[in-house]
């Protein structure tokens, strides 16, 4: 048998033998370029790229979710912002009521003590008088001179400050 293969080999020369190697060759490559794609791999090649596509697809639309949530975070700051603002104005203006209605305190307090003050000289004198008078008046008694509706004031209305 071997001697026989030997015998057909020997034939033909070797560039034949060569020949037909590459036109196998050349056939099994034209028989897969033109097979192959239009087979499984070109299905699996579509459902990828219709994959690819879905998942750029979700992709923009997450982007655009958090583009439009930082737009509204943004809105919401600059609001927060204004309203900061107008509090601090707000709260400005109270503290100025405030020190005005402690203005008005302290001056109100100082005409109660001026008032104290008067007071305590208007019963000083009463007491005075009333040692040096024989006749003690009745504090329910309207003041002299000026009847029952006479103001106790006295005609300077001045008071020094």
């Amino acid at each position: 048998m071997y001697d026989k293969i030997k015998t057909v080999l020997a034939k033909y020369p070797r560039r034949y033998y060569l020949f037909v190697s590459l036109a196998i060759l050349a056939c099994v490559c034209i028989g897969y370029i033109f097979y192959q794609p239009s087979g499984e791999d070109y299905q699996r090649t579509i459902n990828n790229v219709e994959r690819v596509e879905g998942q750029q697809r979700e992709s923009t639309e997450y982007n655009q979710r958090i583009q439009r949530s930082i737009d509204r975070s943004t809105d919401l700051s600059r609001e927060a912002g204004a309203r900061i603002d107008r509090s601090s104005q707000y709260n400005q203006q109270i503290g100025e009521r405030i020190e005005q209605s402690q203005s008005g305190l302290s001056e109100a307090r100082s005409y109660l003590e001026r008032n104290a003050e008067l007071y305590r000289c208007v019963e000083a004198e009463n007491r005075a008088r009333r040692t040096h008078d024989e006749t003690s008046t009745n504090a329910a008694q309207p003041c002299a001179g000026g009847g029952s509706w006479s103001s106790n004031r006295s005609d300077d209305t001045q008071i020094e400050r």
